[in-house]
């Protein structure tokens, strides 16, 4: 049986199982678990046979979100599953990617730099060629007026750092209202398509590079450093202020600060921990 792939992304409580699970007919077991609060119910890639007719197959595949909830998981052990996964798939020579569905809360006020760093790491992983093969899903329409939904949509659409360069090379934005017959029309319109090889996948198969040199492996660690930069701007400016404080005998501020101080630091260490498992998840693709 000929199989094609579709495989769902998106953070972490936006609900791509749950888009799974009305997307799988009735009848048809999943071990696909729903989340009903805002952390991680996917701790690893996870596959769904569909059959269809005329001896066709879609494997459904659902994966954790680039922030993921769960103590010590990092965006860089994200990146490596969805990497691994793609390039196994891709060297067993039965791998036929109709695309990605990446999905959105729609009832999200605003997209903060999280959200629009995942676009980014997305948009990186799909690579120019592929973005024709990939539908944005807007999800929890429930949860808003159609006035607010349109508002945020137009938004999502036209704003360039958010999905207008993803649309713009050739991506469609479809919304996901929680019925099985929405999940069936975004699985439709990517299984008609022709299979795409992203370039995650290119670069790492047939360039040869390794996870660390990839797009989306760089944008990652930009991301990152970005990060850790302005901590280490906040660490110093935590350090003058108990200096003051000390100087001033003012104990309040001084221990304010102190806690402070000792909360970034944590924020500094994962954040080196997560360039390090960067590069060891790049070793370890390497060593296959």
């Amino acid at each position: 049986m000929l199989n094609k792939t579709i495989v769902v992304l998106g953070p972490t409580g936006v609900g791509k199982s749950s888009f799974i699970r009305n997307a799988v007919p009735e009848g048809i077991s999943t071990d696909v678990q729903v989340g009903h609060h805002l952390h991680s119910e996917t701790s690893q890639v996870q596959s769904i046979h569909l059959p269809t007719q005329n001896g066709l197959g879609i494997n459904l595949v659902d994966t954790p979100g680039f922030d993921d909830s769960r103590q010590g998981v990092t965006d860089a052990d994200i990146l490596a599953m969805i990497a691994m996964f793609l390039t196994t798939q891709h060297r067993e020579g039965t791998f036929h990617l109709s695309g990605f569905i990446y999905l959105h809360r729609i009832s999200d006020t605003r997209v903060g730099g999280t959200s629009k760093r995942n676009i980014r790491i997305f948009q990186k992983l799909c690579g120019q060629d592929s973005l024709k093969n990939v539908v944005i899903v807007t999800t929890m329409w429930d949860k808003v007026t159609q006035e607010e939904g349109l508002r945020r949509e137009q938004e999502l659409m036209f704003s360039d750092n958010l999905f207008k360069p993803i649309l713009d090379g050739g991506a469609i934005l479809m919304r996901h209202d929680g019925t099985q017959q929405s999940a069936h029309d975004v699985i439709k319109h990517l299984f008609k398509l022709e299979s795409t090889v992203p370039q995650i996948v290119r670069e790492l198969v047939i360039e040869k590079r390794n996870l660390l040199d990839t797009e989306a492996g760089m944008e990652l660690q930009k991301e990152v450093r970005d990060v850790l930069q302005k901590h280490q701007r906040d660490l110093q400016r935590l350090e003058d202020e108990i200096r003051e404080a000390i100087q001033q005998r003012d104990k309040r501020t001084e221990i304010e600060a102190v806690l402070d101080r000792r909360r970034v630091e944590g924020d500094i260490a994962k954040l080196h921990g997560e360039l390090r498992k960067l590069g060891n998840s790049s070793d370890a693709m390497d060593n296959r």
